[in-house]
């Protein structure tokens, strides 16, 4: 599924891409110094993303996420320094004729890059950088493509999978991760992880997709994925691929709250919210209806005032859970827009999160805005992108005025930034 997507803006921490990055030829790299440990110090330079350091230095993107841990949830900016973990000194690119090519090949309309790239079997980011790409997503119609020799980027399969890709073989906790699939024959799909079903859904190309939770606090290890084809004459096929999650360098933060609000903080009263929560968020409507990334529910240059995943105590008591969303500072009455186009599930006042708003995207995939002021919609609205929900505010279990934004996927908090900075699937 192949967007055209404006990253002009200040949001530049770049597109996740599918299948693994291989052996691809360091690029020039700019304004760099080594320390102690062997890694490099990069300035990040006009109109770059995380994506493109990544490539330039061939490291993972989850790797360079992990080594400037607080970096991964918020924009990169000009200037901004970048730890580059595990690297040698970069090198002066290979010139363009003496790369060894495989063959050349016209886009067509509906490609992406990565469904080129597992055709051939060559690394993404090979492609990329024969061709100069700085963007995965910005491909046209009738442009060609050089398609460079390198390592095929998974095994053969058993028929009818041609091809499964991950958009992060390793992954960070509490990211979502995008399965892609591609038959060989006629077959219905499905799957599961962590006992949890998976939903797919087919993109133009007749390509599989579904998105994995990740849970946030997901024990470090590598974990299979099954998924099962079944034929029209009602044979079924299993195979399994695998993911590795990886520790996220959340940091923990202690809440102090008020006698008033802390008295919100009952089990009793947590558990009632969460069962009635859970019930709407357990849902799967089948059809996605989101295209493209998600844009902020505030408008401007936003405050960031709690990441997700940050671990949480409450008064000085043991950390026992984690920030579920992303936090914008702003001022009580600040308009607050719908992130993309859904059917509102819910919007009422709430003990904990006071006025709240639940919006249903389709494929187990919600959005949740509390802590309002005011709210503007109602259950069983239809809402677009951009549309008014209401006003920040203050009510619920809060500490002053602030949204609280949430994506729910499968019923877990998973990162809202990245579905900004990412165009899923």
């Amino acid at each position: 599924m192949n967007k055209i997507v404006d990253f002009k803006t200040y949001l530049k921490i770049g597109v996740i891409t599918f299948g693994l990055f291989g052996a691809v030829t360091l690029v020039q790299a700019r304004s760099t110094s080594q320390v102690a440990d062997g890694s490099y110090i990069y300035t990040v330079q006009p109109e770059e993303t995380l994506l493109m350091v990544a490539l330039r230095y061939n490291v993972l993107l989850t790797e360079l996420m992990l080594a400037n841990p607080q970096n991964f949830s918020q924009p990169i900016f000009m200037g901004q320094s970048l730890k580059i973990p595990n690297v040698s000194p970069p090198t002066s690119p290979i010139p363009a004729e003496a790369r060894p090519l495989r063959a050349e090949y016209t886009v067509q309309a509906g490609d992406s890059l990565a469904d080129i790239a597992a055709r051939f079997g060559v690394a993404l980011g090979s492609i990329m950088i024969a061709n100069d790409l700085s963007d995965p997503d910005l491909l046209q119609a009738g442009q060609i493509l050089e398609i460079p020799e390198g390592p095929p980027v998974s095994q053969p399969l058993v028929a009818p999978f041609a091809q499964i890709i991950l958009s992060e073989p390793t992954i960070i906790q509490g990211r979502s991760l995008v399965v892609k699939v591609r038959l060989a024959e006629p077959a219905t799909l499905s799957g599961q992880f962590e006992g949890r079903p998976l939903f797919f859904d087919q993109d133009g190309n007749g390509q599989w997709w579904s998105i994995i939770a990740i849970h946030a606090l997901t024990e470090p290890n590598v974990y299979p994925i099954r998924l099962t084809a079944t034929r029209p004459d009602g044979s079924v096929i299993n195979t399994l691929t695998k993911v590795t999650v990886e520790e996220g360098a959340y940091e923990t933060e202690n809440i102090e709250l008020d006698a008033a609000r802390g008295e919100l903080l009952t089990n009793e009263l947590i558990e009632r919210e969460r069962e009635m929560l859970a019930e709407l968020w357990s849902q799967v409507t089948p059809t996605p209806r989101w295209s493209g990334p998600f844009r902020l529910p505030v408008s401007g240059q936003p405050q960031f005032t709690s990441p997700f995943g940050t671990r949480r105590s409450y008064n000085g008591s043991p950390v026992t859970s984690f920030h579920g969303g992303t936090d914008f500072a702003g001022e009580v009455g600040t308009p607050i827009y719908a992130a993309a186009p859904g059917t509102v599930v819910m919007a009422e006042s709430l003990p904990l999160r006071g006025n709240a708003v639940l919006i249903d995207h389709g494929m187990g995939l919600f959005s949740g805005y509390w802590h309002q002021t005011q709210l503007v919609v109602t259950a069983g609205q239809e809402v677009q992108t951009g549309q008014v929900l209401g006003y920040l505010g203050s009510t619920g279990l809060v500490t002053g005025p602030h949204l609280h934004w949430e994506i729910r996927l499968q019923g877990f908090a998973v990162e809202p930034m990245q579905w900004v900075q990412q165009t899923i699937p």
